[in-house]
């Protein structure tokens, strides 16, 4: 086999008379090595493209032109692969994704034909599916950005030879602002809390950073009231747990401060069936439910999310919020307490304490909590600029 890539002269093509020849890999079925061509209309064309493959193929890159693999093929395979390593919410926004990509190529479309632009018109063309009532460009970014992971893949498994999505750029998302829940505020909200369990939620967001999931989740195996600590961590199914999955796999230990404590203790001891539901802040009747639920998503093939353990969760806040006379300036969910947890540690503890207790897998995550400036903030400002100009003139 000729392991060189030929340049030759065809006088008989007069518009791309230059002409690169090379010779791909041996095929025992057919017992020759397929031969492939390439035009080109200028000598030294030519010639950067044979340097460029010879390069190549040193490399170790298949002599091979890629198998031409429609997009339907290749997002089946891709999704096939993944399955084991992601999370079923993760997995059902990576479905969004195809199902777009899908929509707007046509699952027969051979993934090589896609090219930058075209990878740019898509991003910019989006639309909303039909549950969405319009389309952000935070999903914007997380379509551009499960669709470039995707077609990285495909680079690395020899599909494609560059990434179209590779230098798309990521339409800019507005920051919304949330509502940073003041101390005092927390404090009445907790007295607006109707029973133990909503105050014990409240609490476990506000002091323990944990999310919602995380939250309904929790198991009193997973809580020491000793050491005063908590800890997160992934947890299998059981005859009488449910799957638990923490965000990005990362396990870590909270502690907890006194007054939590005492709300879990208060908790543990007015409960009567403490020993029957093995759940922090489920009921009898919602423990018993929610298993009856799970039974049905593992018969349903449906994947179960950390969310699918409690419902109507958000309303009930927001009627505690208002008893509470808390008027939001910005966002204002459940997930916010937890925003205010870390911003209150970010204000007090070093970059990798804060990373650490939040369960951030990046740095980057962290740093928000340390840019959003509050009134109180402001206000230190201004006395901060007061006392100095007094100082400088007086």
């Amino acid at each position: 086999m000729i392991k060189k890539v030929g340049i030759y002269r065809d006088p008989r093509n007069k518009r791309r008379p230059w002409v690169c020849r090379w010779y791909g890999e041996y095929n025992p079925q057919t017992g020759k090595h397929r031969r492939y061509v390439k035009s080109f209309e200028k000598k030294h064309e030519a010639e950067d493209f044979a340097r460029e493959k010879a390069t190549e193929f040193v490399q170790g890159a298949s002599r091979d032109e890629p198998k031409e693999i429609i997009l339907g093929e290749f997002c089946k395979d891709w999704l096939k692969t993944k399955k084991p390593q992601l999370r079923p919410g993760t997995i059902l926004l990576y479905k969004n994704t195809i199902k777009r990509l899908r929509d707007y190529f046509g699952p027969k479309m051979p993934i090589v034909k896609i090219g930058p632009i075209d990878a740019e018109l898509f991003i910019a063309e989006l639309k909303p599916l039909k549950r969405e009532r319009a389309l952000s460009n935070s999903t914007r970014n997380r379509v551009l950005r499960n669709s470039r992971t995707m077609f990285t893949d495909a680079v690395t498994w020899q599909l494609v030879k560059h990434n179209p999505f590779k230098k798309v750029k990521k339409p800019k998302s507005s920051v919304k602002r949330w509502h940073y829940v003041k101390a005092s505020e927390y404090s009445r909200l907790l007295e607006a809390a109707p029973s133990l369990r909503w105050k014990a939620l409240y609490a476990l967001a506000y002091t323990a950073g944990l999310r919602l999931g995380e939250a309904l989740n929790l198991t009193w195996a997973d809580i020491d009231l000793k050491q005063c600590q908590v800890v997160v961590q992934n947890r299998e199914a059981t005859d009488v747990l449910l799957p638990f999955n923490v965000k990005d796999n990362e396990k870590r230990t909270i502690p907890l401060p006194t007054q939590t404590v005492k709300i879990l203790n208060k908790l543990r001891k007015s409960n009567p069936a403490v020993f029957k539901v093995p759940y922090v802040l489920l009921s009898v009747r919602q423990y018993e439910n929610v298993l009856v639920k799970y039974e049905n998503y593992r018969q349903q093939k449906r994947p179960w999310q950390n969310r699918d353990i409690a419902n109507n969760q958000l309303t009930n806040f927001k009627r505690h919020i208002k008893k509470a006379g808390i008027k939001p300036n910005g966002q204002l969910a459940i997930h916010t307490l937890r925003k205010s947890c870390i911003k209150t540690w970010a204000d007090h503890l070093p970059p990798n304490v804060t990373k650490e207790l939040a369960g951030h897998t990046d740095l980057a995550t962290t740093m928000k909590y340390y840019n959003q400036v509050d009134d109180e903030q402001r206000l230190k400002a201004a006395k901060m600029m007061e006392n100095w100009i007094d100082r400088k003139i007086g």
